[in-house]
């Protein structure tokens, strides 16, 4: 795992333990200075760690994301 991906995917478990749900792809975005207009880079993060099996994703779902126990 990439020091960004484990960064996102430590933000995903602390902001899902504290909501109860994952945090939306602006909020990602946000959380990790990527421009708004760049969701791809979120969308790239997000299926490498679902490649890692440490996420998974809820396919048209909104806030979809769940950690893999």
């Amino acid at each position: 795992m990439t020091e960004k991906q484990k960064k996102l995917f430590d933000y995903i478990k602390k902001y899902i333990k504290e909501h109860g749900l994952s945090p939306s792809y602006r909020e990602m975005q946000k959380f990790m200075n990527i421009s708004e207009k760049s969701r791809s880079t979120i969308h790239y993060y997000l299926v490498q760690l679902e490649k890692l099996n440490v996420i998974c994703r809820v396919p048209a779902k909104w806030r979809g994301v769940r950690i893999v126990e």
